[in-house]
């Protein structure tokens, strides 16, 4: 990527910046238009040292507390309502979902693969992705950092940082409490006390309960799915028993009831009939109505993700002649308890297999991720021509996958292979476990050449050592064990592996002005090696073609692993100012990042497998933008926005979708993706958010906000699937209230205009469908989003 190429993409920022956009830099509440109008000042750690926002040379979107009430952010789902270029994608089960960046996310679902986007909580990283998706809790302020962030954050940050901060205890002290309900059934109640113990020691307790009931109505059953209730406890003890220690230890715990993730019928043909024995399709949707509102369903078996977390982080820090020495501990464990339901119907198959349990097919099992982290780190004084952080990083990380599909009690079929769905429900029971081990020196500093230009440089050396083991206890095959083993029951197979990587950064920023920035890097990313250990390992049927000729499927498959690592190149190049005496910031990126040996499910040509993979080349490039703006008289604007295209631009061996004719790309089971989109990876996406607060009385003050977020089209399936294009759409939210300096009272509607959408969409495997028939037939499902219906609420707060 040339730097001419760079500067174009920042010039068509510029429209983009004026147009509208996203909320991030968001601006605290103010008592009324008394306050001053000026923007306020945003203090980020993205350089793991605190920084005004305005004097960080790369991509970083911030919202503050304010922020995320204004734009009504109470879950870690909610973040895309205010970062432009962050989506989350959501399939099957919690463990699944994706946390994407620039449209770059996780393509594969194994304990044995790493996230592309890191997840940390005041400076402990999170080690399974699935743990983020619950309520906010005392949150200070949510940085986003986008584009590579290996240097600093580590190797599971090769797309991205989301970086959550929690509020620090308080000198005095104080109380808060907050209630909130919905006409949908939502409700939630939070409360924080916080103050000194002594003169030394400082405390603050978090507590949140809430609760949603779901927006699919399951028949069969008689339940609500996709609700989720999350009840958490965090803490923070900090003792300063000298000017120069801090000593600060955080622990937490949260439960989590959830029945995610189910779908309902968005389309079906007439006629079309479900299962081997052509079931009627009356028969499968008595009391559903497909159709694009359709939010009812009808299965067996609910859907279920209940998960416990609980650690605790343990920051130690020292001044010394202005340096800060650090360590920072943390311990995490998370237990995830999983159940779907396979067929999808609440049909009773065992009439068509004798002996095999009443009722249909449902997988699931459970999650086990044991997780050590610890990192020293020096920091430099901020003054001085030369400021630098360095240090040295260590984690360990085991995990456990236990897997039933079976009955839906996961139980067996009765001595039968499967059911005779539509749909595969073969029988699968094994347990993988996966140890990760990682050792890392880093630094990065920054030179002042002269008053106004700066050089920036960083490198990380890092260490990792992986290894899995893997029961395959319906057919009695193991890998791995013992420790290490290379053996298959046919092939040399490899199950401990380790690998150097080195990454880094350099770049310059240059303040041509007191208020206006430039800045120019370049980063080198790296996502880590990987096991694909899913139940593609227990497939016992024997490769008809090819080099493994003969070869268990499993064995062969085992073979071909671990996955080779994955590497990116970025390169950005932006400008961060300020106008009208800090009335108004405005902020622009353009970056161009270029992935090489991108991991993501394609057929291997070896085995002639859908597998984990390297596919080759994947691309992201495109611009950023975010404004704050206090335009007096008690209004106050934030926007932004994001153009990005990320494209796979080497993929010719992909698998096809489900019903892919020739005619639509499809020969001997591949196709070619080469240049198509990346899937949940919209091109625009813009947002805008603003307050108006007015004095209405002796102490009161009156307030009305309003946010809008629009994004462009986007298609769910890496395979390109037709059927899973979501097309743009548009969502407003209003409130209005009033405070005072002790409480605040809110009515708020979202989804104002009542614009329906998903949160994920695709053709559906459990109808027996045909595209090549005379007259084509199919059959789309669909998840409804938690706001793609308006729904009215109250919130009030009280502080003391």
């Amino acid at each position: 990527m040339s730097l001419k190429s760079l500067l174009s993409l920042s010039s068509a920022a510029c429209a983009l910046g004026l147009a509208a956009g996203a909320a991030h830099a968001q601006t605290a509440p103010t008592p009324g238009p008394a306050a001053a109008e000026t923007v306020e000042e945003i203090v980020v750690t993205s350089g793991k040292r605190a920084e005004n926002i305005q004097d960080v040379p790369s991509s970083v979107l911030v919202v503050t507390a304010a922020g995320l009430e204004r734009a009504g952010v109470r879950d870690f789902d909610d973040l895309v309502k205010v970062a432009p270029s962050l989506t989350i994608t959501k399939t099957s089960q919690p463990a699944n979902n994706s946390i994407n960046i620039r449209g770059i996310g996780t393509y594969a679902y194994s304990i044995a693969t790493e996230a592309s986007v890191a997840v940390v909580i005041d400076d402990i990283p999170q080690a399974f992705q699935a743990a983020a998706f619950s309520a906010l809790v005392d949150v200070a302020q949510v940085e986003v950092l986008r584009g590579p962030q290996n240097t600093l954050f580590g190797k599971a940050a090769s797309a991205g940082v989301v970086s959550i901060t929690t509020q620090a205890p308080t000198k005095t002290f104080t109380a808060r409490a907050e209630v909130m309900a919905t006409d949908d059934h939502e409700a939630r109640v939070q409360a924080t006390v916080s103050g000194p113990i002594s003169d030394t020691l400082a405390f603050r307790l978090a507590g949140n309960y809430s609760k949603y009931r779901g927006n699919i109505y399951n028949l069969a059953t008689g339940d609500w799915l996709n609700g989720q209730s999350d009840t958490t406890l965090r803490g923070k003890l900090v003792w300063t028993p000298s000017a120069d220690w801090t000593i600060t230890l955080s622990p937490y715990i949260t439960r989590t009831l959830a029945s995610c993730c189910a779908g309902a019928e968005f389309f079906v043909s007439p006629g079309v009939t479900v299962g081997r024995n052509n079931i009627p399709q009356s028969t499968i949707l008595a009391g559903v109505t497909p159709g694009p509102n359709n939010r009812v369903t009808r299965m067996d078996v609910n859907a279920r993700g209940n998960a416990l977390d609980y650690g605790s982080g343990l920051k130690v820090a020292r001044e010394v002649n202005g340096y800060t020495l650090a360590s920072i501990s943390s311990y995490d464990r998370y237990y995830l308890y999983d159940r779907q339901d396979t067929d999808s119907t609440d049909f009773d198959f065992s009439v068509f297999a004798p002996g095999a349990p009443k009722g249909g097919s449902g997988n699931g099992g459970y999650f086990k991720i044991n997780s050590v982290t610890q990192e020293f780190r020096l920091t430099s004084p901020s003054e001085g021509r030369l400021r630098y952080v360095a240090g040295a990083y260590y984690s360990r990380t085991g995990s456990q996958r236990y897997f039933v599909r079976g009955s839906n009690e996961l139980g067996t079929y009765g001595g039968l292979a499967s059911l005779p769905t539509t749909n595969g429900t073969a029988y699968s029971q094994y347990l993988s476990r996966a140890k990760s081990i990682n050792y890392a020196l880093f630094g990065q500093g920054t030179y002042g050449l002269t008053d106004k230009l700066d050089v920036i440089a960083g490198l990380r050396v890092n260490k990792e050592k992986i290894s899995y083991k893997f029961f395959d206890y319906g057919n009695k095959v193991t890998y791995g064990d013992p420790s290490c083993s290379t053996t298959s029951p046919t092939v040399k197979i490899s199950t401990c592996d380790s690998d150097t990587a080195v990454t880094g950064k350099v770049g310059a920023r240059y303040q041509a002005a007191p208020d206006f920035m430039t800045f120019a890097t370049y980063s080198r990313g790296y996502k880590g090696m990987a096991y694909d250990l899913t139940s593609t390992l227990t497939t016992r049927s024997l490769l008809t073609t090819g080099p493994l000729k003969g070869i268990p499927v499993a064995d062969a498959v085992a073979s071909q692993q671990p996955i080779a690592p994955e590497t990116v190149d970025s390169y950005e190049i932006g400008f961060k100012s300020a106008f009208f005496d800090h009335r108004l910031t405005w902020n622009v990126t353009g970056f161009y990042m270029e992935f090489t040996g991108f991991q993501a499910q394609s057929r291997d040509l070896i085995t002639n497998q859908n597998v984990l993979n390297s596919i080759g080349q994947v691309t992201s490039k495109g611009v950023e933008t975010e404004f704050a703006a206090k335009l007096g008289h008690g209004l106050t604007l934030n926007g932004g926005g994001a153009y990005n295209k990320a494209v796979m631009d080497d993929f010719p061996n992909a698998s096809c979708f489900a019903q892919q004719t020739v005619a639509q790309g499809c020969v001997g089971g591949l196709q070619n993706l080469s240049g198509k989109p990346l899937f949940n990876a919209p091109e625009w996406n813009l947002n805008i958010s603003g307050q108006y607060e007015h004095a209405i009385g002796q102490g009161y003050t009156g307030f009305v906000s309003g946010g809008f977020r629009w994004q462009s089209a986007v298609i769910f399936n890496l395979l390109q699937d037709p059927d899973s294009v979501q097309n743009d759409y548009g969502i407003a939210n209003l409130a209005a209230g009033v405070q005072t300096d002790r409480w605040k009272a809110t009515l708020f509607v979202n989804n104002l205009f009542d614009k329906s959408y998903a949160l994920t969409k695709g053709r559906d495997a459990q109808w027996n469908v045909s595209q090549t028939a005379a007259v084509p037939t199919n059959a789309v499902n669909w998840k409804p989003a938690r706001d793609s219906q308006r729904y009215v609420g109250a919130r009030f707060a009280i502080a003391y």
